[in-house]
């Protein structure tokens, strides 16, 4: 079996994923344009939603290169949150090379699952 074919539950909780988020969008968007509230307030969602994806991605996953996509999602989300805040100082500008180790994390953790197999 091809290690890029998904299996069809996977590739429908995708794609419901996929669904939920842009109607999500949509409606925030919509809601902006008819004053209703201020869609700039809710800009830590993005992080949240790219944690969400990566933790699905994780969970319905079998693949050991999807599941390293997951868990690189997860720490990109983690490092935009403390880069917006500026959790212990961090910035885009000083935190850069958080992007790096999770590339590298991605790799080791792809090449461990695999040897699993």
């Amino acid at each position: 079996m091809n290690q890029n074919h998904e299996e069809p539950l996977t590739r429908n909780r995708k794609n419901y994923f996929i669904g939920l988020l842009l109607i999500s969008v949509g409606a925030l968007f919509l809601i902006d344009k008819v004053n209703i509230a201020d869609a700039t307030d809710y800009w830590y969602l993005i992080p949240a939603v790219i944690a969400c994806s990566g933790l699905i991605e994780i969970i319905s996953s079998r693949q050991p290169d999807n599941i390293a996509k997951g868990c690189f999602n997860i720490i990109l989300a983690f490092w935009l949150y403390a880069s917006v805040e500026h959790l212990w100082g961090w910035t885009f500008r000083t935190s850069w090379p958080v992007i790096l180790i999770a590339f590298g994390a991605r790799s080791i953790i792809a090449g461990l699952l695999s040897a699993r197999k």
